[in-house]
């Protein structure tokens, strides 16, 4: 049996890092996707991974051969095999067209990918909790501390916010137009994660108002995206800033920040985990171009994001 799966990537409103520790996260599924196949066999022989980015990794038992970038799907496979009793030979093949360490969750909706596919194999309408907990599995090696959110967003699709151990409110889609740019600079989620949480032990009164101060915007934007984008494009600043004084904002995301805003976005923020990786600006049709040709003109590649109400689902099945 032959099993393909789609999952879409996610943009971070408002809320990342503070999501983290409990607090809420306004986030968005977008119309760029991974994919992954999974080939059961009726034999026995080492489970296989390919990717085209980072090559085949080969598991039999608990050993682990191959890039370290693919261990957190084996993880995925070794706990789907053990809690679901499965017997055969797997071989999976991941592609993704979600920019790696861009911060919109291109770990995470492989993994949520990866987990659907191989629950399908066992269950008719795979429990959504069994996916989500199965994803996490694999968002638990490639991050240090995920809050879930990443996996959320490419489970269920739409315009979620989403508190962690709380669950998902779905939100209607607002008014106006994400644009995406790209700060060519690569990070890692994991380092900007422990320089957080470095913040918080090392000034917890200045982590503790920093994020109230974001779980309040954060629920904000929710309620404004829909009627109010200047105000909400004002809030995401805020947002920014915020970020900025948690330490994982540079003089590169600055830029792009401030310069979309002058070009006439209502708003700019870094989304994702921060240290590189893109900038999130709001805009309507009016002003799109502009800030767009703006952005390109620093050298940052751009796309236009459109919230996709769908989440991980099958494409196909022989």
């Amino acid at each position: 049996m032959k099993i393909f799966c789609k999952a879409p990537a996610k943009v971070i409103i408002s809320g990342e890092h503070s999501v983290v520790y409990g607090h809420p996260a306004l986030v968005a599924a977008v119309n760029i996707y991974s994919k992954v196949s999974v080939d059961a066999v009726d034999e026995i022989g080492a489970h296989e991974i390919y990717s085209e980015k980072y090559g085949v990794a080969k598991m039999i038992g608990g050993a682990f051969s191959g890039p370290s970038q693919l261990k957190p799907f084996a993880r995925i496979i070794t706990v789907f095999r053990d809690s679901e009793g499965f017997k055969g030979r797997l071989k999976v093949r991941i592609s993704s067209d979600i920019p790696p360490a861009s911060g919109m969750g291109s770990s995470a909706s492989l993994s949520v990918a990866l987990a659907n596919a191989l629950l399908k194999l066992v269950y008719e309408k795979p429990p959504d909790e069994k996916v989500f907990n199965l994803a996490m599995e694999g968002e638990r090696v490639a991050h240090v501390n995920p809050s879930g959110v990443d996996v959320a967003a490419a489970l269920w699709g739409g315009l979620i916010l989403f508190v962690k151990d709380k669950g998902v409110e779905r939100l209607e889609a607002g008014q106006g137009v994400f644009l995406l740019a790209d700060s060519g600079l690569e990070r890692s989620t994991k380092d900007m994660i422990s320089k957080v949480a470095s913040l918080k032990e090392k000034e917890p009164d200045l982590f503790n108002i920093i994020m109230a101060s974001v779980s309040s915007v954060t629920t904000r934007i929710s309620r404004l995206l829909q009627s109010d984008i200047a105000e909400a494009g004002r809030l995401m600043t805020l947002n920014h800033l915020l970020l900025s004084l948690m330490g994982v904002s540079n003089s590169r995301l600055d830029s792009l920040v401030w310069t979309s805003i002058s070009a006439g976005a209502y708003g700019a923020k870094l989304t994702g985990g921060g240290g590189g990786g893109c900038v999130l600006a709001l805009v309507d049709e009016n002003t799109l171009n502009t800030v767009e040709e703006t952005l390109r003109n620093l050298n940052a590649p751009t796309m236009i994001l459109r919230t996709v109400e769908k989440g991980v689902y099958l494409e196909e099945l022989d």
